[in-house]
């Protein structure tokens, strides 16, 4: 949805103003796709000031529930200016990382 559609400006950090802002742009009978797609850009600019916080040394790889949009993870890219990858089990990474974590504890 979010692909077929022009970004509209939703600015707040905070979640819940966020979607105070999203509520007005349905109210203002704005397009599905420009919410979807403003939400979308909202996302990656944070994620993007996130990394900007550090330096980016080698590849990117994007773990989580939102690593299986693909629009998500081009406009992640694009924002970041370098390719942003992913992995057909990376919406697991956490789940998998807390069974290894545990399975490491009950072995010891």
């Amino acid at each position: 949805l979010a692909a077929a559609g022009t970004p509209l400006a939703i600015s707040s950090m905070c979640t819940v103003f966020a979607e105070s802002e999203v509520i007005s742009h349905i109210g203002a009978g704005e397009k599905r796709e420009d919410i979807a797609a403003g939400v979308v850009d909202s996302v990656v600019s944070k994620v993007a000031g996130l990394c900007a916080r550090h330096t980016l040394k080698g590849d990117v790889l994007l773990t989580g529930g939102l690593c299986d949009s693909a629009y998500l993870v081009d406009r992640l890219s694009h924002k970041l200016k370098q390719p942003v990858l992913t992995h057909p089990l990376g919406r697991y990474a956490g789940a998998l990382g807390a069974a290894l974590i545990a399975r490491g504890r009950a072995a010891g």
